[in-house]
């Protein structure tokens, strides 16, 4: 399924507005009433939005080519009419009437509903119990491990969706901590350090999701417990076929087997995310501990910097790079006596040189020249040598050696030890065409491989009543 066959194509369109602002803050007065409400009646949530964002909506501009533009409406119903015909127009809102009073009233879709969810526990901080997820696992596989039955599949399902939400929740713990030691840089002034550090880091994160996980939660508690049933469960067959027959019975599988193999995979990503806890707990950690230290110690530099003979001694230090370059002779004689040196950062170019091109001409290949009688000459070498090595009578030899009082031999039987033996059986084959020859071959269909050597498939026999003189 693609992203826009979910939300309208136009569904994001609000957060390109210059109205964004106000747009977003009037999506969240409607999740808080949304949440307290199964529909949204539409005089309620017009109320709603005057009391809640009167201020706010006065700030609304017009936009060109809104359909749902504001018009003669300027006083504050007007505009929270406006806001729910935008909602309306981009998908936020779907209308529902009453069929009691036929009054108008909206819901929101339910894919709206999670973005709102999501938009709200990120603003809001969402406090999480880390020891629920392992504590709930650890309870239902003991139980179903106790019962046996459908709880198996059931008590797996939970464990599975449970720890995935365990490990999803601890990511995002440590990718927040990462985000607000990255924003330390941001940070230039010693107030805005206290307000990052305790009115949003403190609230946020530490408060709310890390020291409950250091104290309150102990999620290693009933690791090796969570552990030990579900490597139990994988030893155990008929385990893993109750858990596939009550899968197949709930029409997740058309198999046992593909339910049995998906219940092994789910086994196995738990065991792995435990095996790894360990691990992002204490890279959670170290990223805390350095993010404390550096607020800490930014702040002492904020807090000191210019206010004392340090404070002052660091400004001149950033200053001599630039006054330096003035050619004074005041900072020349700073930058001699003292081991100072300008700093700066490395980017894509800091390592580049440009590459120097080098010609290279090819060298002249000389011939060696041979005079005719040279070529003749070793011709003559080369045809002697050949003919003591491959004869006729040589040939012979061969064949009859590898008959060996046999009256025939098959490719397959035939023994091929390297490129002279191939060599003789070829020019064997050559010449038994010629009379007086000791053996004959016949031919047959196909091709066979004889010790990395690719023959034909043929019979050598031995000719009887044949009068060989050897050549």
């Amino acid at each position: 399924m693609q992203l826009f066959e979910v939300f309208p194509p136009n569904f994001f369109s609000l957060f390109a507005s210059p109205n964004r602002e106000i747009y977003a803050e009037a999506l969240l007065v409607l999740h808080r009433h949304y949440r307290q409400e199964t529909r949204l009646k539409k005089a309620e949530l017009v109320s709603r939005l005057v009391a809640g964002m009167e201020t706010r909506m006065l700030a609304l501009e017009a936009e060109e080519g809104d359909p749902y533009g504001l018009g003669e409406d300027f006083n504050l119903s007007g505009r929270a009419h406006f806001l729910l015909r935008k909602f309306l127009g981009t998908g936020w809102l779907e209308v529902e009437a009453d069929m009691s009073s036929f009054e108008e009233c909206y819901i929101v879709p339910g894919y709206a509903s999670k973005v709102l969810n999501l938009f709200y526990d990120i603003l809001q901080g969402k406090t999480v119990e880390y020891n629920g997820y392992v504590h709930s696992t650890y309870s239902s596989l003991k139980t179903a491990d106790q019962e046996r039955g459908e709880q198996l599949y059931y008590a797996l399902r939970h464990a599975h969706q449970a720890t995935r939400q365990l490990w999803d929740s601890l990511r995002e713990l440590l990718d927040n901590i990462r985000q607000y030691h990255q924003r330390l840089q941001q940070q230039v002034e010693a107030k805005e350090l206290l307000v990052e550090h305790f009115d949003k880091f403190r609230v946020l994160v530490a408060d709310k999701v890390y020291h409950p996980l250091k104290t309150f939660d102990s999620v290693p508690r009933y690791k090796q417990r969570i552990v030990g049933i579900l490597k139990k469960w994988l030893r155990e067959g008929e385990v893993l076929l109750e858990i596939a027959r009550t899968s197949v019975k709930r029409g997740e599988h058309a198999e046992l087997g593909a339910a049995r193999e998906r219940a092994v995979s789910h086994i196995v990503e738990v065991l792995d995310i435990y095996d790894k806890l360990d691990e992002l707990l204490a890279q959670i950690d170290r990223k805390n501990a350095g993010y404390t230290r550096a607020s800490v110690e930014r702040l002492q530099y904020y807090l000191h910097t210019g206010h004392d003979i340090r404070g002052k001694l660091v400004e001149v230090l950033k200053s001599l790079p630039s006054l330096r370059r003035g050619g004074t002779a005041l900072t020349q004689a700073l930058s001699e006596g003292l081991p100072l040196y300008e700093t700066g950062y490395l980017d894509e170019y800091s390592m580049f040189t440009q590459p120097k091109k080098r010609e290279h001409l090819p060298e002249e290949a000389v011939l060696p020249q041979f005079t005719p009688e040279e070529i003749a000459a070793e011709m003559t070498e080369f045809m002697e040598r050949l003919g003591r090595i491959y004869s006729h009578k040589k040939i012979v030899e061969f064949i009859m050696s590898k008959l060996d009082g046999k009256s025939s031999l098959t490719t397959c039987e035939i023994e091929v030890d390297g490129t002279e033996d191939f060599v003789k059986l070829l020019m064997a084959v050559v010449k038994s065409g010629e009379k007086e020859l000791p053996y004959r071959v016949e031919f047959k269909d196909g091709y066979l491989y004889v010790n990395g050597y690719r023959l034909p498939e043929l019979v050598l026999a031995r000719e009887t009543g044949a009068g060989y003189v050897g050549k």
